[in-house]
């Protein structure tokens, strides 16, 4: 939309542009936040699981050292690492942050001396590229959180499959149907098209967001940080 001088015609579209702009910006941090909220609960019940197997174990090794080893197989250690990995991508789901949330103060001061038709620009030019960072930021989120959530599953099976060959001797049974009970879900959550859609659609929106635009045409807009800092 930047270009040449909006004339004072083009205000009430401009208005309306405006107007949509915010209720998909509103949208996409309703779904970042609910992204986030997930991503913490599955964060807090990760933890919660491991420090309760660890406190189980040092428990019943303190009085029945040879139970605790038999029951100490590969699968149970895997089931550990799993939830490990998973509360890790969870954090890095609620730390990857950065989103925009809106006009920034600069941009709002740069805006006193403007025609409402040009400010009215200005601001859905604005929009337009914080509604595309915005989804950038939610194709990496999405991504990491379906992760979590698999690896969880993932980690609850290998546990199940480690009690099972603990108590019963079977180890290749059980372990063929938790793998393929993992590589249904993932089916069924578009894992390998989420995948495709961050690599393909991700490239595709950093030509235009990735390089910041300079000058007074648009607002660099208003971040908000959870975590790490991310100049992205």
């Amino acid at each position: 939309m930047s270009g040449d001088s909006p004339d004072e015609g083009n205000v009430e579209s401009l208005r309306i542009a405006r107007e949509e702009a915010q209720r998909t910006l509103n949208s996409q941090l309703s779904t970042l936040d609910d992204i986030d909220a997930k991503a913490l609960s599955v964060f807090r019940l990760n933890v919660a699981v491991v420090g309760v197997l660890f406190s189980v174990l040092s428990v019943a090794g303190a009085s029945d050292v040879t139970a605790v080893g038999s029951v100490l197989n590969p699968p149970v250690g895997a089931g550990v690492a799993l939830f490990v990995l998973s509360a890790a991508a969870a954090g890095l789901t609620y730390a990857t942050a950065g989103q925009r949330v809106g006009a920034d103060p600069d941009g709002l001061s740069g805006m006193c001396d403007a025609s409402e038709a040009a400010a009215l620009e200005r601001l859905v030019d604005s929009y337009a590229d914080w509604i595309r960072h915005n989804q950038r930021t939610n194709f990496r989120k999405a991504l990491l959180v379906t992760l979590a959530i698999l690896g969880t599953v993932a980690g609850t099976l290998a546990l199940s499959v480690g009690v099972v060959a603990a108590f019963t001797d079977l180890l290749y049974l059980p372990a063929g149907v938790a793998v393929a009970a993992v590589i249904l879900l993932a089916a069924v959550v578009n894992l390998p098209s989420q995948i495709a859609r961050i690599t393909r659609e991700s490239d595709a929106v950093a030509g235009t967001v990735a390089v910041e635009r300079t000058g007074d045409s648009v607002m660099a807009g208003q971040r908000a940080f959870r975590g790490r800092e991310s100049e992205e």
